[in-house]
């Protein structure tokens, strides 16, 4: 769950429409078009767990209405439906549904940011530096940034500054690079032989069932092929979807992970990730550790993603306990 400085106008909508319930909301929704009433529905089915806190500065009038003392409330799948099938015509309803259940379709630029920053490297370095720097002003910056230490000396300086200069691009350019690499991604086969896109669908319907279900045939594909478990446990989770959890659950890990860990771990993530660590320690904790981070120097690209898995090993199992929730809605695993 986002913090209260993160909620954006729709976040807020969600929370309301999901706080005042069906009955009451429906009114509300009934004059929505399409569009708006199911990227709300998107947003109050990602909710998951609502601290009561973020509850009661959206809206004083919710704990009126549900008057509970539970500190934490949950919007699901389920609440989606019963808002949708209550407040609209059936036909719509089912229409709303059924786009609210598709699975989220990643970007080129997306993929490419869950992809391991060396394999990203070895697939531009034959590239003009101005597509490099074009390629790079996409995806994720902290990925960005380690894939730009990989590239040969001769060219980092060169696409840096090209990516510095970087205003407008002609759409038909952007569109013949954006296929050519879906094609360059397609065509990619990891140790397990399958393609990047197939991962992903694995991942897309691993991450859309019920733990009880998706655990154990993560179980079964580590006994039966480990190369192929390894790939897709990485995309299942990676570091930087930690930027998600609610304080709560980032207070917990940095209970059960060391210090060294971290450090190593935050070298390698993005400054939204950090920043939602040291947030959450107190103001002398978070400057020694900025302190340990300069001392340390560069480090290995290995070093740094060998920390974060070790660091993700924890976490997970902080989910597996109930302890933290991973996902907004309960089904990352």
């Amino acid at each position: 769950m986002k913090t209260k400085q993160q909620l954006s106008g729709e976040d807020k909508a969600a929370i309301l429409i999901f706080a005042l319930g069906p009955e009451a909301s429906a009114p509300l929704v009934q004059g929505m078009d399409d569009q708006t009433l199911s990227r709300l529905g998107r947003k109050m089915a990602e909710l998951g767990k609502i601290d009561i806190e973020i509850l009661d500065s959206v809206t004083k009038e919710y704990l009126k209405i549900h008057n509970s003392e539970d500190p934490l409330l949950r919007s699901t799948h389920k609440d989606v439906v019963s808002l949708f099938k209550f407040a609209v015509e059936t036909d719509r309803a089912d229409r709303l549904l059924s786009e609210l259940n598709a699975p989220k379709t990643l970007t080129i630029w997306e993929k490419l940011s869950r992809l391991k920053p060396d394999m990203i490297a070895n697939s531009i370095t034959g590239e003009h530096p101005q597509t490099v720097a074009l390629i790079l002003g996409n995806i994720d910056s902290g990925v960005a940034s380690r894939v730009i230490a990989l590239l040969p000396e001769d060219m980092q300086l060169s696409v840096v500054m090209r990516m510095s200069k970087i205003e407008s691009v002609p759409r038909e350019l952007v569109r013949d690079i954006e296929e050519t690499l879906e094609k360059e991604l397609a065509d990619m086969q990891g140790e397990s032989g399958i393609s990047f896109d197939g991962m992903v669908s694995v991942v897309d319907i691993l991450k859309g069932l019920d733990k009880e279900v998706a655990r154990p045939i993560l179980d079964q594909l580590r006994d039966k092929d480990e190369a192929l478990f390894m790939q897709v446990d990485r995309l299942l989770l990676i570091f930087d979807d930690l930027k998600e959890l609610s304080d709560r659950d980032i207070q917990t890990i940095l209970k059960h992970i060391s210090s060294d860990d971290l450090v190593k771990s935050l070298k390698g993530a993005t400054e939204d990730v950090g920043e939602r660590f040291f947030g959450n320690m107190s103001q002398r904790a978070a400057e020694i550790m900025r302190e340990d981070m300069e001392v340390m120097g560069p480090m290995k690209l290995s070093d740094v993603e060998d920390a974060q898995q070790t660091v993700l090993k924890v976490i997970r199992k902080l989910d597996d306990d109930g302890s933290i929730a991973l996902s907004a809605t309960d089904d990352m695993v």
